[in-house]
């Protein structure tokens, strides 16, 4: 039977019972692994920073993806996130259960704070004032103030929480549960819990659309994603990609474990972690138009601030690749580290990129 044949029955069993609330909101602009410059924030270079599970966080130059720096934050760094004003750098470690913020003109770590056991990836508020961080050991999102760099609350947002998304106003925060099969709104000024959305098998990424209609979601067992219809809380689609028989089953049912959804919304990248490929699908119609092989296991994704190249994270190669989408291949590659997973790429403004 095929590996994705279980999330097929939780799909069966689930589809009929998803609206939760009918309040609604705009989405950030900004993808995964892509920080949006603030108008305010002026521009110079553009910056690769890696999270590297065995080693540090890396700084690569986006041209040849060299390693050019080193941020030593603690073993097995996991999520990373950059402040609207581009000038800092919040790294969680899931060794010391702890939440870091670096300063990026100069490197220097400004502060850490204990959170939740195992950290993941963490998202910051429009004002850059609180920065939420989901725990994957346990069954609460830590809310950190940035100013004094300690926890001010604790919210329920299911087990085992493993990645968090902001919109575009500051005003809504979104946090999957890996334990729970669901995802959590968060009113990010009141910091209260708005609503619960079920998602029928287990949440990893997630790309919203703009308008806050539609969120793309990924699941453990399957290898592509399904729709989510924002105003009703339903699944209304499901896109699976063919994959081999007898493809070994990966850590954690993760076939699919990378998604990015172009600021145009014309396209729709996913990292497919168990058969070591790239797909990209136009958007809205999720027509199927690239498939490009990479040499290991893709972890995440990150789309250069000018839209070439998409930056790959090659997990089991200890590699990173770019992705040029015009042509749908890979135009180089280069070792990074032992275990490279998340990836984020940043337009500093001017006086943080001169030394």
């Amino acid at each position: 039977m095929c590996h994705q044949a279980r999330w097929r029955r939780w799909t069966i069993l689930g589809l009929s019972a998803w609206a939760l609330a009918s309040c609604r909101a705009p989405v950030s602009e900004q993808g995964p692994g892509t920080a949006a410059l603030r108008e305010d924030a002026p521009g110079g270079e553009v910056r690769l920073y890696v999270a590297d599970r065995y080693e540090s966080v890396r700084q690569l130059a986006p041209d040849t993806l060299e390693t050019v720096a080193t941020i030593d934050v603690g073993l097995r760094p996991h999520g990373l996130i950059v402040s609207p004003d581009h000038r800092t750098l919040y790294v969680t470690v899931e060794t010391t259960n702890e939440l870091v913020k670096v300063d990026l003109r100069s490197h220097e770590i400004l502060g850490r704070v204990t959170v939740g056991p195992v950290p993941n990836e963490p998202t910051i508020t429009q004002d850059g004032r609180y920065v939420f961080v989901p725990s994957r050991g346990g069954d609460s999102c830590y809310v950190v103030d940035t100013e004094t760099m300690t926890v001010i609350k604790q919210l329920a947002a299911g087990r085992a929480e493993h990645n968090a998304y902001t919109s575009a106003d500051g005003h809504w925060v979104f946090v999957t549960s890996m334990g729970d099969d669901l995802i959590t709104v968060v009113n990010a000024h009141t910091l209260e819990v708005d609503r619960q959305i079920a998602v029928g098998g287990v949440p990893r990424p997630v790309a919203l659309t703009a308008d806050l209609s539609l969120a793309y979601v990924a699941l453990s067992g399957l290898t592509g994603f399904v729709t989510l219809d924002l105003r009703t809380d339903a699944i209304v689609d499901l896109l699976e990609i063919s994959i081999p028989e007898d493809t070994p089953v990966p850590l954690l049912d993760t076939y699919t474990h990378g998604l990015l959804l172009t600021p145009d919304e014309r396209e729709l990248w996913l990292a497919a972690y168990g058969t070591h490929k790239i797909h990209a699908f136009s958007m809205p119609e999720k027509k199927h138009f690239a498939e490009i092989d990479v040499p290991g296991t893709p972890h995440w994704l990150a789309l250069h601030p000018d839209g070439e190249p998409l930056y790959v994270t090659i997990e089991s190669a200890g590699q990173v690749v770019a992705i040029h989408r015009g042509l749908r291949q890979v135009v180089r590659s280069a070792a990074v580290g032992e275990g490279p997973t998340r990836i984020i790429a940043v337009r500093v403004p001017d006086d943080v990129g001169r030394p």
